[in-house]
């Protein structure tokens, strides 16, 4: 963890990035069309002020947006995340080479890592997998006990050991006002930038770590 930010702050960042990181690879997939069917368009793009200064801009929210959310996620040093920031660098020079030199490899090569850094990002998303089965011996010390596993596994990266890492957007668990029923259906269905996971835990699992979220409490 490099820094922590609001978890609202986080939140518009995450959607400004994804946005920029479209608008980006629209950008990226009309220039390479043009490059491939149509390069006197290209040049004209190219030559044109307004869309030059626009591709400028693009590219400094792009970088400047993706720092900052490297800096705000809970492990900036996994393994696929630091392949996607590679990919993304590498695409951006091969960009620029490839469509000043009409450089046709080149250029769909740049577009090709950033469609795999998207990749990326889904498969980190898919990487939720529901954990070996356990009963749940339903009394207080053992549910607590259970809880505090599952927790560890599934939400202490983002929210922390003691629930105020405050990483990656997620919200405060010590200073939660959420009832049972309201953190119990937040853990099911998932929220904002929190996956859910009702296809993971299933409802015993999930009580047990209702359990542990409300022993962090202040």
């Amino acid at each position: 963890m490099l820094n922590a930010i609001p978890t609202a702050a986080y939140t518009g960042l995450s959607h400004t990035h994804k946005l920029v990181v479209l608008l980006f690879v629209v950008l990226y997939v009309v220039k390479l069309a043009l490059l491939l069917f149509s390069e006197e368009k290209l040049d004209k793009m190219r030559e044109n002020k307004p869309a030059k200064i626009f591709e400028m801009v693009l590219s400094f929210l792009f970088l400047g947006t993706g720092i900052a959310m490297w800096t705000a996620v809970a492990d900036p040093f996994n393994t696929l995340f630091l392949i996607k920031i590679v990919a993304v660098f590498a695409s951006i020079p091969l960009a620029v080479i490839g469509f000043k030199k009409k450089n046709k490899v080149l250029a769909i090569l740049s577009v090709v890592l950033l469609f795999a850094a998207y990749g990326l990002a889904e498969v980190k998303k898919a990487s939720y997998k529901k954990p070996e089965t356990q009963d749940v011996v339903y009394n207080t010390t053992e549910t607590s006990v259970y809880g505090k596993q599952l927790y560890e596994q599934y939400c202490q990266n983002c929210h922390g050991a003691d629930g105020a890492a405050g990483l990656s957007g997620a919200k405060n668990l010590q200073t939660s006002t959420l009832s049972d029923e309201e953190t119990k259906k937040q853990i099911v269905e998932g929220k904002g930038n929190m996956p859910a996971y009702e296809k993971v835990l299933n409802e015993k699992e999930i009580d047990a770590v209702v359990t542990h979220v409300k022993s962090l409490r202040k």
